[in-house]
């Protein structure tokens, strides 16, 4: 593996508008994870940073990726701003972000133009444009200003959703040698998640019992508190249940509480999802996802979107047996779909069906994609193989070390390992236990990581 140390970083700026949710910037994040770790196994010094107009921003820097903010158009309109005027505050400012920041990679989820064109002016700069293509209403997608906008794009991903690859929304007949389909685009890995009993140790819930997970959605409608208000009589339904409150960090409702009920805000509740039996959830791409890939099955209240299909991605989970659609939105009939899917056979059966609905992640794939058109795809592939050892292995590192100089550490070792003509199908493995085995050696000599990995670069570079 040829390692690609360069003065200047890798710049990697991700665009996020702000939306009735959090599935923007939540995928753009899982993608930009992956984006860094390749990074940091190729030894590349690197910055990957946010601009964006979600309220819910907060999720970036949790991942530590600095988010520089622009408050939405929602907000801005309640401040009183006119929207002529906010269009110009917010385009002129996006220009100049984008400016100085000179990406070398510039990626974007769901809307090529931006919300109200704002990013007409700056795919032009430069840098390698990559779009995020989740399924989009027909309408919508085929649009002139949609479809113009994609021509500016040099990779368009196309996230599919259970079970499927890609999407068919469209693309002009002349790029369409640019588009790449991909599974599914999760913030967490199975592997990732918190076994069930730690899960619930971390959300205060009792070890045993069923857990109810409860959400309708980022928390940005209007009419997010009224459906918190009704589902809350869930409550009484369920006296022997935990249910869970997720609300999104767009929610500023009000918070109806009871014995049996906890309101949480946690901005990473997929790490969490093994605590629970069943869920009941708005159709949005990202909370389906996430719940489908933990194995829970789900009680589903699809939500009317102007871009998002929710009901055609709830039909289609129902369909496959990862879940119930209740027979109306009252909380009678909800009650009665959650009964159903607490049945243990039923539930048994849903949660397979769920699990195998979304088995794998493909935020890594996705990074690939966009990394190949400034990597050499040979390093890449080798990269890969690394993250998937490590992240197979259990993701752990050793004591004193953080995430950020183990990969490096590992690059480094496994790009020996191929120099000295050691490199066989375990080399992945090989250099991940070589690696810890480094990490240990340094430890013992009270040698901090940064000098550790400054010895194995001259080892690299002395061969």
């Amino acid at each position: 593996m040829r390692l690609h140390r360069k003065s200047a970083p890798l710049r990697v700026l991700c665009y996020a508008v702000n939306g009735l949710g959090l599935g923007h910037i939540t995928r753009l994040v899982s993608i930009a994870r992956e984006l860094r770790r390749l990074a940091w196994l190729l030894d590349l010094p690197v910055e990957i940073a946010f601009l964006t107009t979600s309220e819910g921003d907060s999720i970036a820097t949790l991942h530590d990726f600095p988010a520089f903010k622009i408050p939405s158009r929602a907000v801005a309109t309640s401040a009183g701003f006119e929207a002529g005027r906010y269009r110009k505050l917010a385009k002129q400012w996006i220009w100049n972000a984008v400016g100085l920041f000179t990406p070398d990679l510039f990626l974007v989820d769901t809307f090529p133009a931006g919300v109200f064109e704002e990013l007409l002016d700056v795919l032009d700069f430069g840098q390698k444009n990559v779009f995020v293509y989740r399924a989009v209403r027909p309408g919508q997608a085929k649009s002139p200003l949609f479809q113009s906008a994609l021509r500016a794009y040099d990779l368009i991903l196309k996230p599919g959703e259970s079970g499927e690859t890609g999407n068919n929304s469209p693309v002009p007949s002349e790029i369409e040698h640019r588009v790449v389909p991909t599974g599914t685009i999760l913030i967490r890995s199975r592997s990732e998640m918190l076994a069930r009993t730690d899960a619930r140790e971390a959300l205060g819930l009792p070890e045993t019992g069923d857990a109810v997970y409860v959400s309708v959605g980022g928390g940005g409608d209007k009419e997010a508190e009224a459906q918190y208000r009704m589902l809350t009589g869930l409550a009484t339904y369920f006296w022997e249940a935990h249910l869970v409150f997720g609300a999104g960090a767009l929610y500023l409702g009000r918070e109806w509480h009871a014995p049996n009920v906890t309101w949480t805000r946690r901005p990473l509740m997929a790490s969490c999802f093994r605590a629970f039996d069943a869920a009941v959830t708005a159709g949005g791409y990202n909370t389906v996802a996430e719940l489908l890939h933990a194995g829970v099955p789900c009680v589903f209240l699809p939500q009317p979107r102007s871009h998002d299909d929710q009901g055609a991605r709830v039909s289609l989970c129902v369909e496959r047996g990862a879940g119930v659609l209740p027979q109306t939105n009252s909380v009678d009939a909800i009650a009665a779909a959650l009964s159903e899917l607490l049945e243990p056979a039923k539930r048994a059966s849903a949660s397979g069906s769920a699990g195998s609905l979304v088995p794998v992640n493909h935020a890594s794939l996705a990074a690939e994609e966009s990394m190949a058109l400034l990597v050499d795809r040979e390093s890449l592939e080798r990269a890969s193989d690394l993250r998937d050892t490590f992240v197979e292995d259990g993701g752990h590192v050793p004591d004193g070390w953080k995430e950020v100089d183990f990969m490096r550490a590992l690059g480094i070792l496994s790009a020996q390992l191929l120099i000295d003509d050691t490199d066989s199908d375990d080399a992945p493995l090989d250099a991940l236990r070589a690696t810890r085995a480094a990490c240990e050696a340094s430890n013992q000599k009270g040698k901090s990581p940064r000098e550790t990995i400054a010895e194995l670069r001259q080892r690299i570079v002395g061969l």
